[in-house]
């Protein structure tokens, strides 16, 4: 006789990583929801239904809370290999736009447009968020005039700021942006910077 496999969770409280990971959830769900003023202890713990005890055992305070949340966002993933240059950048502005609008909220972008209400948040999310899709950009870049793609002397940093900026922008003045952003943008700079 063959037996069912019981695919449920054991009765009781989840594991620690699991409730790790559903107060990080929730805590991502009001910042983009909400802004970062919206990532409280108590709206936490609401949202998440964990004891707010449960979330102060693991951080010590909102700051903590958010920084562990920004820190869970994952990387962009390395776009696949046989893709040009200019593919390759268009995938890897996709995956900026996605992380921005989906992951975080823009709520969070125009919170650290706002100026510095809460440099705290700010520097998490420049330091977990955002410089870490910079970089990769800014690598694809590099290799793409290794490549001989694009043209020596490129100021990378520089593209990658028009580029991520257009989309900041576009979403500033206009609330929403073109799902041909990216290709629009590229299209737009690929003069300036093909080899």
């Amino acid at each position: 006789m063959s037996q069912e496999r019981n695919t449920r969770s054991a009765p009781g409280r989840p594991r620690s990583e699991d409730v790790s990971r559903i107060i990080v959830g929730s805590a991502l769900q009001l910042l983009r929801e909400r802004g970062p003023q919206g990532v409280t202890m108590e709206a936490v713990a609401l949202t998440s239904g964990c004891a707010k005890t449960t979330i102060y055992r693991r951080y010590r305070n909102r700051y903590e809370l958010l920084r562990a949340s920004l820190d869970f966002v994952e990387g962009i993933p390395e776009p696949p290999a046989a893709l040009s240059t200019r593919d390759r950048l268009a995938f890897l502005l996709g995956q900026f736009r996605h992380g921005l609008e989906e992951v975080v909220g823009i709520r969070a972008v125009a919170a650290l447009l706002r100026g510095d209400d809460d440099p705290e948040f700010s520097l998490a999310f420049r330091e977990s968020v955002l410089q870490p899709r910079i970089d990769v950009l800014v690598q694809a870049l590099g290799d793409g005039i290794a490549a001989g793609d694009l043209r020596p002397g490129i100021d990378g940093p520089t593209v990658v700021s028009m580029l991520a900026g257009s989309f900041i922008a576009r979403s500033a003045m206009q609330g929403t942006v073109p799902a041909d952003w990216a290709d629009t943008v590229l299209d737009t700079l690929w003069p300036a910077i093909r080899a």
